[in-house]
C-alpha cells in the first residue's frame, strides 16, 4: 500500500512538472508580436539605440555586426549631425481575430509605422515598414523556444535610407557676410579677394630657398614655410598654398620679383580697404577658435568658420554673418545622390551702413600722427559721429590675414595697438568746468557776474581739515574771478569752491543728469562714465571734481555728447554710430537758455580772447571755434613730479554749428599740456579746407 501511494505520487510529479513545462512554453508562445515592437520603438523614440537592439533578431544583429560601424554611435552620430529630437511614432495595433489570422502560423507580421522628428531642416516625416518575425531561441537546456524579434532595416535610421551603406550628407550654406559702408557708401569692410601666395616646386630651382625668401619677406617662420612648401612631395607640379596677403599690400611686388616659382592666386576673402584708418571700429574677422566653436554650438559654425574678433565684426556677428543654412541628401557608397531630403535655406548677413566718413576720419588719423590719443567728430544737432579715432591703431587686413604688424615692433606693449581710447575713460580735467558751472548756475549756486577773490597759486578753505592739501591754479595774474574770467583762464580754485557752494548731494544728483554712473547709450559700447567711486567722502574730493579732477572719469564719445548742450538750447544730443539709429535726446532741457548761453559765452572767450588757453592768433583756418581745454593731471599725490598729463580740447563751431570735436592725447606733460591738443585742433581744422 505504501508502494502504490509512492507510486501514484511519482505520476502526479511527473505530470505536474510535464504540465508547467507545457505551460510556460505555452506562455513563451503566446507573446503577442506588437510586445517587441512597443519595445523597439519605445527606446527608438527615446533615443535608447541599446534598446532598440535588445529585440532585435539576430539575423539582423549579424549583418550589423559586420559593419565597421557601431550600432549605437552611427545612431547618435546621425542624430546629432541632423539635430534629430521630438521623435514620433505610431502604428495600428491589429486585431488578428477580426482577420481570421492564427498567429502561431504566421512567421512574419509586417506593421506600417508613421515616423515623425525634429531636425535641423524641419520636421521629417516618412512611413516604413517594421517586419516583426518568429524566430527560434535555443535556451540552456536545449530547449526551443519560438518567440517574436524585430527584423531591424537601414530604413529604420533616418528617412532616405535604402541599403546599410548609405549615407547621411549634410552641406553646410554658408551665408554671405553683412558688409559695413561709411554714409557716403565707401565700403570699409567688405567681401572681395586677397591674393593667395603659393609656391610650385617644380618651377623653382630650390622650392626651400624659395620658401625662405618668402619667409623672410612676409616674415613668417621659416621652417613652417619650408614646411608648407613641400606639403604636396608627390605632387610637386601642384601649388602650395603659403600665405595669404592683401591685394594693397606692397610686399607682393616684392614677391613676385625675389621668390622663384611664385604664384599669386586671387581668392574670396574679407577686405578692409582703409586698414588701419578704421582699425579700431571695424575690427577684423578671424578663424574660429576650439573654444569659440564650443561657445557657440548650436549656431551653424564649423571648424573652418569666421567670425567677428573685434570691433563691429565682434559686436554685431550676429546681424553681420546671417543664419547658415543646411542641404542634406541621402549618398549611395558610390557618392551618388539617392534621395534630396530638405534643405534650410541661408540667410545672408546685414549690411550696416555707419554714420562715419572716413574722409574726416582719415584727416583725424593724420592729425593724431604718432600721438597716442583719441578724436571724435561728432555732428552736434544730429548725434551723428563722423569721426572715431584711436592712436596707434592695428590693421584689420593684417589681423584678418594673421600676418605680423610692423607696427608692434616698436612698442614695448602691443597691447596699446587694441586700446579703443574713444571708447575708454580718463580723467577729463578742465574740460569738465561748464558742467560745474551750468550745475552751479541752476542751483542758485553760482553768479555769474560775481567776482571772487582769489589771490596765489594755491588755495584750501580757511578752518579746514584738508592738512597740507591745496587747489592749484596755473597763473596768479588775476585775482578778481568771475565764471568767464575763471574759464577763459581756466582756473581751478574758483571751480573748486564752486563745487563746495554746489554741495556734493546736488553735485552728484548733476551727474547722474548728465549719464555718469550709468551706461550711455551709442551704437557702440563704451565704458561707464563716474563722478566717484563711492561717493564723495571727502571735501577734498568735491573741491577736486569741481575741476574734473578727482576720481572722476569719462570718455572722448560721451564728452562730445555732453558738449552739444551748448548747440541745442540746454539738450543734450545721444551720439549715433548706425544711420538706421533714431535721432535722439538724452536729456531735454537740462537748464535754462539763459544759462546755457552764458556758460556758451565763456567757451567762446577761451578760443577768441587774448588771454585763453586756446587762443591763436593764426590758427591756420576760418572757423569761428569755441570750446574748453583741459589738462588732466595724473599724479599719486601733489608731490609727484613724475606724473603724466593727459591732455583735452573740445571745441565747436559757433557760426556753422555742424561740427564739434573731442581731441584727447595721452603724455602731454612734455608737449605743452592741453596747448598742444588746441594746435592739433587747428590742424585737423585746416586739414579740411585742403
Amino acid at each position: 500500500m505504501w508502494g502504490e501511494s509512492m507510486n501514484r505520487l511519482g505520476i502526479l510529479i511527473v505530470f505536474s512538472v510535464m504540465g508547467a513545462m507545457l505551460f510556460g512554453c505555452a506562455n513563451e508562445e503566446e507573446m503577442h508580436p506588437e510586445e517587441p515592437l512597443e519595445d523597439y520603438l519605445t527606446a527608438w523614440k527615446s533615443e535608447s539605440f541599446t534598446g532598440m537592439l535588445d529585440v532585435v533578431e539576430e539575423e539582423s544583429k549579424q549583418v550589423i555586426a559586420n559593419e565597421e560601424w557601431s550600432f549605437e554611435e552611427r545612431y547618435e552620430k546621425m542624430y546629432a549631425d541632423m539635430g534629430i529630437e521630438n521623435i514620433e511614432l505610431n502604428f495600428e495595433a491589429r486585431n488578428f481575430e477580426e482577420e481570421e489570422i492564427d498567429l502561431e502560423e504566421e512567421e512574419q507580421i509586417t506593421y506600417p509605422v508613421q515616423v515623425s522628428m525634429d531636425s535641423i531642416i524641419g520636421e521629417l516625416n516618412s512611413n516604413i515598414e517594421v517586419d516583426v518575425n518568429r524566430v527560434t531561441r535555443v535556451t540552456e537546456d536545449d530547449e526551443e523556444i519560438k518567440e517574436w524579434k524585430v527584423a531591424w532595416d537601414p530604413s529604420h535610421m533616418m528617412i532616405g535610407i535604402q541599403e546599410i551603406s548609405d549615407v547621411v550628407n549634410i552641406d553646410i550654406l554658408d551665408p554671405i557676410r553683412g558688409e559695413i559702408f561709411d554714409r557716403n557708401g565707401e565700403g570699409l569692410a567688405i567681401n572681395g579677394e586677397v591674393y593667395s601666395g603659393e609656391i610650385v616646386p617644380e618651377i623653382s630651382d630650390d622650392a626651400e630657398e624659395s620658401a625662405i625668401t618668402f619667409a623672410e619677406i612676409m616674415d613668417l617662420d621659416e621652417e613652417k614655410t619650408i614646411d608648407l612648401a613641400n606639403r604636396f612631395p608627390d605632387h610637386p607640379d601642384w601649388p602650395a598654398p603659403i600665405q595669404r596677403l592683401a591685394m594693397t599690400d606692397e610686399r607682393s611686388k616684392e614677391l613676385l620679383a625675389e621668390v622663384d616659382g611664385i604664384l599669386l592666386d586671387k581668392v574670396e576673402g574679407r577686405v578692409y580697404p582703409h586698414g588701419d584708418i578704421t582699425g579700431h571700429i571695424i575690427g577684423y574677422t578671424g578663424p574660429i577658435t576650439a573654444e569659440e566653436l564650443k561657445e557657440h554650438e548650436g549656431e551653424g559654425y564649423t571648424t573652418t568658420s569666421y567670425l567677428g574678433k573685434d570691433g563691429l565684426e565682434d559686436i554685431y556677428e550676429e546681424r553681420l554673418r546671417g543664419t547658415g543654412g543646411v542641404s542634406v541628401t541621402i549618398e549611395t557608397e558610390d557618392g551618388e545622390t539617392r534621395e534630396f531630403i530638405g534643405d534650410q535655406p541661408e540667410e545672408d548677413g546685414e549690411d550696416i551702413h555707419l554714420t562715419l566718413d572716413v574722409v574726416l576720419q582719415r584727416k583725424m588719423a593724420e592729425t593724431l600722427g604718432e600721438d597716442t590719443g583719441a578724436g571724435v567728430v561728432m555732428h552736434p544737432k544730429t548725434g551723428e559721429v563722423l569721426a572715431m579715432v584711436s592712436e596707434p591703431s592695428f590693421d584689420s587686413n593684417l589681423r584678418y590675414l594673421q600676418l605680423s604688424d610692423p607696427r608692434a615692433e616698436n612698442l614695448e606693449d602691443s597691447a596699446v595697438l587694441f586700446e579703443k581710447r574713444f571708447q575708454h575713460t580718463y580723467s577729463p580735467g578742465s574740460i569738465f568746468k561748464p558742467f560745474t558751472a551750468i550745475a552751479g548756475i541752476e542751483e542758485g549756486q553760482l553768479d555769474p557776474t560775481e567776482k571772487l577773490t582769489i589771490e596765489g597759486l594755491q588755495w584750501q578753505p580757511g578752518d579746514s581739515e584738508w592738512g597740507g592739501y591745496k587747489v592749484t591754479r596755473v597763473n596768479d595774474r588775476e585775482t578778481n574771478i568771475d565764471l568767464t574770467t575763471a574759464m577763459t583762464l581756466s582756473d581751478n580754485i574758483y571751480f573748486a569752491q564752486q563745487a563746495l557752494r554746489l554741495g556734493e548731494d546736488s553735485f552728484e544728483a548733476w551727474g547722474e543728469r548728465y549719464g555718469f554712473g550709468e551706461e550711455f547709450p551709442f551704437d557702440f559700447p563704451l565704458y561707464h562714465s563716474t563722478l566717484t567711486n563711492e561717493g564723495f567722502d571727502t571735501e577734498i574730493l568735491l573741491a577736486d571734481t569741481g575741476y574734473g579732477q578727482g576720481q572722476v572719469q569719462t570718455s572722448p564719445i560721451h564728452m562730445a555728447a555732453l558738449y552739444t548742450v551748448f548747440l541745442n538750447d540746454g539738450a543734450i544730443v545721444q551720439p549715433k554710430l548706425f544711420q538706421e539709429t533714431e535721432e535722439k535726446l538724452f536729456q531735454e532741457a537740462i537748464a535754462s537758455s539763459e544759462t546755457i548761453s552764458t556758460v556758451r559765452d565763456t567757451l567762446v572767450e577761451v578760443v577768441q580772447n587774448s588771454n585763453g588757453t586756446a587762443n591763436r592768433a593764426n590758427p591756420g583756418h576760418d572757423r569761428s571755434l569755441a570750446g574748453k581745454t583741459g589738462t588732466a593731471e595724473l599724479k599719486m599725490d601733489q608731490s609727484d613730479e613724475e606724473g603724466g598729463q593727459i591732455g583735452w580740447f573740445v571745441s565747436f563751431d559757433t557760426e556753422e554749428e555742424d561740427l564739434l570735436t573731442t581731441i584727447m592725447v595721452k603724455d602731454v606733460q612734455d608737449k605743452g599740456g592741453s596747448g598742444y591738443v588746441v594746435d592739433l585742433t587747428n590742424k585737423f581744422y585746416s586739414k579740411l579746407a585742403e
